[in-house]
C-alpha cells in the first residue's frame, strides 16, 4: 500500500521518540499563522531522551504489534520514516486553523516539521505517491496529493502538510477514526490519519489546487508579526520546552466566520484570552501544567471580585480519617451575572428566570457564596439485591459521600428557597428546610438545608456526623499545604480506586497484567490558583508508585504488555473460531482398521 505524507508524519512522532540527538530551537513555529484557533507541539527530543535512556527499543515496540505481517508493516514504515529526509529529533506541529464560513471549506490542518535533506524528501515522495508530479512556486516545492487532496510543501529545512477540514466534524480527522474499505478491501477509501472532506471528493479542479498552493506559500512567507510566534503566550509556551504542549486561541476560531451567531460583545468580551498548556513525563509522575491567560475585559471582571480561597474547614470535618478523593471550589457567583451582563444577555436571563420564579438573576447568584466541597471516603464494590428481580444479587461501586454548599446573602437564599419554582419542594420547619414531599424524599439521599449551608449526604449517619463537625480528616503528606489558598484544590487516591477492580474474572497473563495495571498509579491532585493579575495558573500531578523510573517508560511497559495479552487472546479466539468451523468427520464411514 502507498504511503501518503500524512502518514510518514504521524509514523515520524511516533518513531522520534525512539531516537536521540541534540534538539534544536522550534524553528518549524514561525509557520504557524498567528489565526490558527489551536497548535499541539510534540518535543520529540526530550521524549526520546527519556524512553532511549531507560531502555525503550523499536524491538521492544514492535513485539506490541498484533500479528507478524503487522510487525512488518510497522518496520517497514519506521525505516520509510528513516529514510523520508525528515529530521525525527525536531518539533512536530499539528495546528488547525479555521477561517471562512463552515460551508466554504476554507479551514484547515497543518503538520509541520523540519527535514534534514530535502532531496532525500522529494524522492520518498517519488517513491510512495502514486500520482506524484513536482511543481514549483517561488522558493519552495510542491506536489498536490490527489488521495488526501491536500498539498505538500517543502523548502530546504521544513515541510507543510495541509489539508482542508470540516470544523464542525473534527473527530473524522483524528487517527483511528472512521474509515471504510474500498470494494477489493485492499486499502481504506479514507486514510484514517486525514479524513477527505465531502466538497473536496469530487474532481479537484486547478481554482482549488491553487488556493491551497497560496496557503502554503503564505505560511512559508510568514511575517513576524503574522506568526503565532507574536502572541506573547505562544512564545512563552515555547520557551517552557516542555515534552508536549497546546495553545488554544479562542478568537481566531470565533473571528474566523465559523461562529456567526456569537454576539459582537461577546467577542469583545473574550479579546486578548488565550489558554496554553504543558506535559510533562517525569520520573514517578506526569505533571500538568495550564495557563488561563485573561484579556482586559475579563481581567477587569476577575479583579473587581478579588481573589477567593476555597474553604479548608469544609473539607477537614468530614468524618473519616481516610479519604478516597475530595474536589474543593471557590469562586463568587456574581462573576458570572457580570459577565452575562458584559455580553448583554442579561435581559433575557433574568426574563427567562423571573417568569417561571419571580426571581432575578442577581437574587440566585447572591444566594450562594460559591464556597463547595464533594468528599468521599469508603470506596467498595458490594453486592446488592436488584430492584427489579428480588433474589438476584449484583456487584456494585458504592461510597459514602458528602457534597456541601455554602449559602451566601441569607435574604436571597430565603427569596429563592419560598420562589413559586421551589415553595411546592421544600417546606420550612424552625431554622432548616425539608422535602415537602414524603415520598419524594424517601427516593432521595438526605439532605441539611439551612441559612448557612446546603448539604447532602450518601446517608443519615455520615450526614449528621458531618454536620455535627467532629470530622478528623488527614489528608496525604503535602497535600494540604498545596491546596490551601487556592481557588480550585482536588485529589483522588487511585491505588484506592483501581484496588477495587475484582481479578477473579481475569485468568493467566490477563490477571498478571491486572495486577501489574493496579499497582502503577498512586493517586492524582490539581490545583488552580492566580499568578498575579491576569494569568490563572493550574497544575495537576498524576502520581505513580515506582518514584525511581520515568512515567512515559511505565506507560509504554504496561502498554506492550497488554498489547502482547490481547494478541494472545485475539489467537486463541482465532483458534476456537477454526476449529469451529473445521470439517467434522464422518464416523459412520469411516474404514475400520480390520
Amino acid at each position: 500500500m502507498k504511503r501518503t505524507i500524512s502518514k510518514v508524519l504521524l509514523t515520524a512522532v511516533a518513531a522520534a521518540v525512539i531516537l536521540s540527538s541534540c534538539s534544536k530551537n522550534p524553528e518549524e513555529s514561525r509557520y504557524i499563522p498567528k489565526t490558527a484557533g489551536v497548535v499541539i507541539d510534540l518535543n520529540a527530543k526530550q521524549l526520546t531522551t527519556k524512553l532511549v535512556t531507560n531502555g525503550i527499543t523499536m524491538d521492544k515496540l514492535f513485539a506490541a504489534a498484533d500479528t507478524k505481517d503487522t510487525a512488518n508493516e510497522v518496520m517497514k514504515a519506521w525505516k520509510d520514516a528513516e529514510n523520508s529526509g525528515i529530521d525525527l529529533q525536531s518539533h512536530f506541529f499539528a495546528s488547525i486553523v479555521f477561517q471562512g464560513q463552515a460551508a466554504e471549506k476554507k479551514s484547515y490542518v497543518a503538520l509541520t516539521a523540519s527535514l534534514k535533506d530535502a532531496d532525500k524528501f522529494e524522492a520518498y515522495l517519488k517513491k510512495n505517491v502514486a500520482d506524484f508530479s513536482l511543481k514549483t512556486q517561488n522558493d519552495f516545492k510542491y506536489i498536490w496529493e490527489t488521495k488526501q487532496h491536500a498539498v505538500i510543501g517543502w523548502n530546504k529545512s521544513a515541510v507543510i502538510y495541509i489539508s482542508a477540514i470540516d470544523p464542525n466534524n473534527l473527530e473524522q480527522y483524528a487517527p483511528g477514526g472512521s474509515n471504510q474499505s474500498s470494494p477489493n478491501g485492499d486499502q481504506p477509501i479514507v486514510d484514517s490519519a486525514v479524513a477527505v472532506p465531502a466538497a473536496l471528493r469530487a474532481t479537484d479542479d486547478d481554482a482549488t489546487i491553487k488556493n491551497w498552493v497560496a496557503e502554503v506559500d503564505h505560511l512559508f512567507h510568514l511575517k513576524k508579526e503574522e506568526s503565532a510566534g507574536s502572541i506573547e503566550p505562544f512564545a512563552k509556551l515555547l520557551k517552557e520546552n516542555a515534552d508536549a504542549g497546546v495553545f488554544v486561541n479562542p478568537e481566531a476560531i470565533y473571528n474566523s466566520g465559523q461562529f456567526t451567531m456569537i454576539p459582537a460583545n461577546v467577542k469583545k468580551l473574550m479579546e486578548g484570552t488565550y489558554y496554553t498548556g504543558t506535559v510533562n513525563f517525569e520520573n514517578g509522575k506526569i505533571l500538568f501544567n495550564g495557563n488561563t491567560f485573561m484579556g482586559k475585559e475579563i481581567a477587569g471582571i476577575y479583579k473587581k471580585y478579588g481573589k477567593k480561597e476555597i474553604d479548608l474547614d469544609m473539607l477537614k470535618k468530614y468524618p473519616a480519617e481516610s479519604i478516597t478523593g475530595f474536589i474543593s471550589y471557590a469562586f463568587d457567583f456574581r462573576m458570572i451575572g457580570e459577565i452575562i451582563k458584559a455580553t448583554g444577555m442579561d435581559g433575557v436571563v433574568n426574563m427567562a428566570i423571573s417568569g417561571k420564579s419571580g426571581l432575578s438573576m442577581d437574587d440566585i447568584l447572591n444566594a450562594f457564596e460559591g464556597q463547595l466541597v464533594y468528599v468521599a471516603s469508603d470506596l467498595a464494590i458490594t453486592k446488592k439485591e436488584s430492584e427489579y428481580m428480588p433474589g438476584e444479587f449484583v456487584e456494585k461501586p458504592s461510597a459514602k459521600w458528602i457534597f456541601s454548599l455554602k449559602v451566601g446573602n441569607k435574604d436571597a437564599f430565603n427569596k429563592v428557597m419560598t420562589s413559586p419554582m421551589l415553595k411546592e419542594v421544600f417546606t420550612r420547619e424552625g431554622d432548616h428546610y425539608v422535602i415537602a414531599n414524603p415520598m419524594a424524599a424517601a427516593t432521595m439521599p438526605p439532605v441539611s438545608i439551612t441559612e448557612k449551608f446546603v448539604t447532602v449526604g450518601s446517608d443519615s449517619v455520615v450526614l449528621q456526623q458531618y454536620l455535627g463537625g467532629k470530622g478528623s480528616v488527614k489528608l496525604p503528606e503535602g497535600v494540604e499545604s498545596k491546596v490551601k489558598g487556592s481557588m480550585l484544590g482536588g485529589y483522588v487516591d487511585l491505588e484506592k480506586v483501581i484496588s477495587i477492580i475484582p481479578e477473579d474474572k481475569a485468568e493467566g497473563d490477563e490477571k498478571t497484567v491486572l495486577q501489574k495495571s493496579k499497582a502503577l498509579l498512586k493517586d492524582f491532585t490539581v490545583v488552580s490558583k492566580a499568578d498575579g493579575g491576569d494569568v490563572q495558573h493550574t497544575e495537576a500531578v498524576l502520581t505513580f508508585k515506582n518514584k525511581d523510573q520515568n512515567s512515559l517508560v511505565q506507560l509504554v511497559n504496561l502498554g506492550t504488555e497488554v498489547a502482547k495479552v490481547m494478541k494472545e487472546k485475539k489467537a486463541k479466539e482465532k483458534a476456537y473460531e477454526d476449529s469451529l468451523f473445521a470439517a467434522p468427520v464422518d464416523t459412520a464411514t469411516a474404514v475400520s482398521p480390520n
